[in-house]
């Protein structure tokens, strides 16, 4: 009888196994193979204190063209009275975000992606910052994005 109850011990625990496998393939956002090619990680930190609204605080040209496939802000902190923080994106002056990213200090915001999020091809991409309220100071602000080379 003890070999009867490993057996259907066994076959609980391989089932419990496969569903618990099988939640993981409905994550917020699409997992590559570590081994996956053309896909890259960029972190883009905007170090130092933010007051006011700014154009372009950082500017660079895409290398190559990607898909934006996942997009997130953060903000270590802020002080003044109602401070407001949007973000944008811009590949080659388009939005890839279909609005800018409202940031609330100490959270990590995931934008909404546009329909068509790329950044073209040898294109200037740029990050903006709207900041409103009185007296702001956001500091250490990052945009970290994943990208898919196309």
């Amino acid at each position: 009888m003890k070999k009867g109850c490993n057996f259907w011990t066994f076959i609980l625990l391989f089932a419990l196994a496969l569903g618990l496998f099988s939640f993981s393939a409905f994550a917020a956002t699409n997992n590559p193979a570590t081994g996956a090619p053309g896909y890259t990680p960029m972190a883009i930190p905007l170090q130092g204190t933010y007051s006011s609204s700014t154009t372009a605080a950082v500017t660079w040209k895409a290398p190559t063209g990607y898909r934006v496939m996942h997009a997130s802000v953060t903000a270590r902190a802020v002080t003044g009275t109602n401070p407001t923080l949007t973000v944008d994106v811009k590949s080659a002056g388009t939005s890839i975000l279909s609005a800018p990213v409202a940031v609330t200090a100490g959270s990590i915001t995931d934008a909404v992606l546009g329909t068509s999020p790329k950044l073209v091809d040898e294109g200037a991409v740029s990050v903006n910052l709207a900041i409103g309220g009185t007296a702001p100071k956001w500091r250490d602000i990052t945009l970290f994005m994943f990208l898919k080379q196309l």
